[in-house]
């Protein structure tokens, strides 16, 4: 039976979370762009024909994506724009052109079936990677291939149409050039099919501050324009054709959440201080300069984590040292005098080849990446360096190197950045002479000689969702064993306890800044643990300042000893879980 005939009754899907709030409204149905290619043999006269009829479409391609490219810089941002800067790459790329080229001659073949092929295993090697934000990356390679295949066969793509009403964007997947090119008066929210945390999709939403739902399987297909949907960004819910009762019970979630966020407003300039006077330096997370606003508006204390992968990935190929000095400057300004930390590329070798196919790793989380391949192309390394040093001109900027897993990478490192430094003070440019250096404690080799680490370092920062990762051996996007990954396992607050205590003896700060500290629940956990940073999404920020708040810090130091007692993760989620219901049952949304 055909899903769309059970459309009126009430249905619930889950998905993953990927911007909160709650949005009640109407879809507006993104529906799915079909090629069809059929194989068609060529007569000899016929394949100069073809070939010329492939340089057309290149050109007309690239035509579009032009007109594309600006008609977004006018309209939205320089950022959004460059979108279309990696397409225009993409299509360009010579390894593709000359093999359409040389199969269209040698199999005698039509150019939008041997194009579609070649561009299938492009988009097929980048979807299978084991790294997420590599896999978004093949979302640009289909619209690329859909968009030279279309005018191939004298076709459009999807238009993007509203009647004005504001709406819940539903679609199987929205491509980039489509997200962009989105109307944000008429979106009250996003349901996709596919997607992670990191799509165009989820981080356009939370840039807009709506609500947003991604890894929805096939939802599309159970969908209509104008079907009445309910999208709770905070639990991943989403419900179609929701009851009267349903409704109901949503309208006033949606209120007490509004109400929530309201009582947040007047804690955005007060110190994330526990009731008995410790205080917690609390940052955010940056993916790109555009969530600098919305990182001060929340009252961020500065910049715990500036990613700084999105240079790489927004146009596919190698950024020059003054593009990043400039990205890195403008944060810099806008948070000053607060600090913002600047981590190094943390790319894999599946992601670091520019032409044709990405290098093959069997599994990318253990293999070439972060600091080990900044440590083997020293040239890459040097050149983000020297933007960095010069946009520390201010005083406020730190730098920190990924996946740390030895005292050879710590010192190589270092080595490197005082030759940039040297390389910069003989050209007369100015930078803070005393940048502070800091590592990403993300695997368990740096925790068991963080003692020696620290010793070489002004501060170190725990990435949870590595650690974890690495910790309990489970890749945390096999579905298979998802279950598994769990921050509260007792080895892995252990590690975070041995981090923290190593890095206090050294007389260094230690901070954190994966998911687990957006978790309100783990808040009085990782303040108990004696950690002295937390860097949180910018959305996240005056609730976990609001926990905080709420606390004794001899109080939750009580707690953490009674957990690191405890040998199963069950066991700890529910004491955590029962002490967050007897003490901050009061301020959490429910």
């Amino acid at each position: 039976m055909s899903p769309r005939k059970k459309q009126k009754k009430e249905l619930r899907f889950h998905g993953i979370p990927a911007s909160p709030g709650i949005a009640i409204g109407k879809a507006l149905v993104m529906s799915r762009e079909c090629i069809e290619v059929v194989p068609r043999r060529l007569r000899g006269a016929e394949i100069e024909q073809e070939i010329e009829k492939f340089r057309r479409a290149l050109k007309d391609t690239r035509q579009e994506l032009i007109e594309l490219r600006e008609r977004v810089r006018e309209r939205i941002s320089e950022r959004d724009a460059q979108i279309f800067d990696a397409h225009l790459l993409i299509l360009d790329d010579r390894i593709v052109i000359d093999e359409t080229i040389r199969r269209i001659k040698s199999e005698r073949r039509n150019a939008d079936w041997v194009y579609f092929q070649i561009m299938r295993n492009f988009h097929d090697s980048l979807i299978s990677s084991g790294d997420e934000r590599l896999r978004e990356r093949g979302v640009d390679v289909l619209d690329v291939k859909r968009r030279v295949i279309g005018n191939l066969q004298g076709t459009k793509g999807v238009k993007l149409d509203s009647s004005g009403e504001a709406r819940i964007i539903v679609a199987h997947q929205l491509t980039p050039s489509q997200t962009v090119l989105i109307d944000r008066r008429i979106v009250l929210g996003f349901a996709v099919d596919l997607g992670g945390k990191t799509s165009h999709v989820a981080i356009l939403s939370r840039a807009l501050e709506k609500p947003a739902v991604v890894g929805l399987k096939n939802f599309s297909d159970y969908v209509k324009d104008g079907d009445q949907i309910i999208l709770d960004g905070n639990t991943g819910q989403v419900v179609l054709n929701p009851t009267e009762e349903t409704l109901i019970h949503y309208h006033q979630l949606q209120e007490r959440y509004h109400h929530f966020l309201h009582d947040l407003i007047p804690l955005t300039h007060l110190a994330a201080k526990t009731l008995d006077g410790r205080e917690i330096e609390l940052s955010a997370n940056l993916e790109f300069p555009e969530e600098v606003e919305s990182v001060l508006s929340h009252g961020a204390k500065g910049v715990g984590l500036y990613r700084t992968e999105y240079l790489f990935l927004a146009k596919n190929a190698l950024p020059s040292e003054e593009e990043q000095y400039n990205d890195y400057a403008e944060v810099a300004s806008k948070i000053s005098p607060n600090p913002v930390i600047i981590r190094t590329f943390d790319l894999g070798g599946d992601r670091i080849s520019f032409d044709g196919l990405p290098i093959k790793e069997a599994n990318p989380f253990l293999g070439w990446r972060a600091i080990r391949i900044c440590l083997d192309l020293p040239e890459i390394f040097l050149t983000q360096l020297r933007a960095i040093l010069r946009a520390s001109v201010k005083g406020n900027v730190k730098i920190m190197f990924p996946m740390i897993a030895s005292l050879e990478e710590v010192l190589r490192a270092k080595e490197l950045l005082e030759q940039a430094k040297e390389q910069l003070r003989q050209k007369k440019i100015p930078f803070d002479e005393d940048i502070e250096v800091g590592i990403m404690v993300e695997v368990p080799a740096a925790v068991i000689i963080a003692g020696e680490l620290a010793q070489e370092v002004d501060f170190m920062s725990i990435g949870t969702n590595d650690l974890t990762q690495y910790t309990l051996a489970v890749d945390r996007g096999n579905e298979k064993i998802a279950d598994l990954y769990n921050s509260y396992h007792p080895a892995v607050l252990r590690l975070i306890k041995q981090t923290v205590e190593a890095g206090h003896k050294h007389g260094i700060w230690v901070g954190l800044c994966g998911e687990m500290a957006t978790d309100p629940h783990a808040i009085p956990i990782l303040i108990g643990l004696g950690l002295d940073e937390l860097s949180v999404t910018p959305l996240s920020l005056l609730e976990v300042k609001r926990v905080i708040r709420s606390l004794r810090y001899e109080s939750v130091k009580r707690l953490v000893n009674r957990v690191l007692t405890m040998g199963q993760t069950k066991e700890v989620e529910d004491y955590v879980r029962r002490y967050a219901r007897r003490n901050l049952h009061q301020i959490l949304f429910q």
